[in-house]
């Protein structure tokens, strides 16, 4: 397998995003791994993972679906997990261990600036980590050159605003607490950024890649309260969270129940189930 090398790049920033967030990622683990899993079986899909082949999981954060990969490929094939935050790698090679899964390894990498190597790879995945990259055109053509002749690469994003009621509901509390809407998802790094239909594809045909195809998947979060929703919301860096932390008692006082009120809908018995949507782009080099 090869070694992943770094170039300069912007990264001091965003891992220090990534840090700060990895304590409420711990937190809410049960949570977020149920919500982004769900792509999982449309990635494997299209990857077709066999023993023997060798994989990258791009912005792998605490490990998914790296690990799971790593079993599919196992005994002689191989993982490499690159994510841009120290502390989430380490959560990662924590689970390997936990899990006793030994034909892993994860590296802190930018995968917005990282070496990846040509013709390496059977596959290469990321899940929810493409969407983050400044340059996603020159992310692509790297995995491209990575990928061995018909190598195939795989790509979770999340979908659009309307789709996911917690990005929209939050959208439309910074509107009515600071009165500007906040910054439209397509103009640079965001998790709604290739929220449009055939956006990414686009992106993926244009880099070379052959047999690109798409499809959507829903994406619930499942939450014990409404409040442990919120916390969990208000606990990641984001444009709400920020205006939060700005206003007065009073204003974080009516936002928390305007957030609550909003929420309560979703109450399916003794959970909150709330809806979410996903793209999965794939194609071939």
């Amino acid at each position: 397998m090869p070694r992943i090398a770094l170039r300069k790049g912007p990264g001091p920033q965003t891992r220090a995003f990534w840090d700060r967030a990895t304590v409420r990622w711990e937190r809410f683990e049960p949570q977020l791994m149920y919500a982004l899993s769900a792509v999982d079986p449309a990635l494997l899909l299209a990857l077709a993972p066999r023993p023997g082949h060798h994989l990258l999981d791009l912005g792998c954060g605490s490990g998914e679906p790296a690990l799971a990969i790593a079993q599919l490929v196992a005994p002689r094939g191989r993982v490499v997990g690159i994510d841009i935050s120290p502390r989430m790698v380490t959560i990662a090679r924590l689970r390997a261990r936990q899990r006793r899964v030994r034909n892993v390894r994860f590296r802190v990498a930018d995968i917005a600036s990282a070496k990846l190597g040509r013709a390496c790879y059977h596959g290469v995945v990321s899940r929810f980590g493409l969407m983050f990259a400044e340059d996603t055109a020159r992310v692509l053509a790297t995995v491209r050159k990575a990928l061995r002749p018909g190598g195939r690469a795989a790509f979770a994003v999340w979908g659009p605003l309307r789709r996911n009621p917690i990005s929209l509901l939050s959208a439309d509390l910074v509107l009515e607490f600071s009165g500007e809407p906040p910054p439209a998802p397509e103009g640079g790094p965001h998790p709604l950024r290739f929220g449009r239909r055939g956006a990414l594809a686009s992106l993926v045909r244009r880099a070379g890649f052959r047999g690109v195809r798409s499809v959507g998947v829903h994406a619930s979060t499942v939450f014990g309260t409404e409040e442990e929703c919120l916390a969990m919301y208000l606990g990641f860096p984001n444009p709400l969270r920020d205006l939060y932390l700005s206003l007065s008692s009073r204003g974080r006082a009516r936002m928390r129940t305007r957030f609550l009120r909003g929420v309560r809908r979703y109450r399916s018995g003794p959970v909150v189930r709330v809806p979410g949507f996903a793209w999965v782009v794939a194609g071939r080099r």
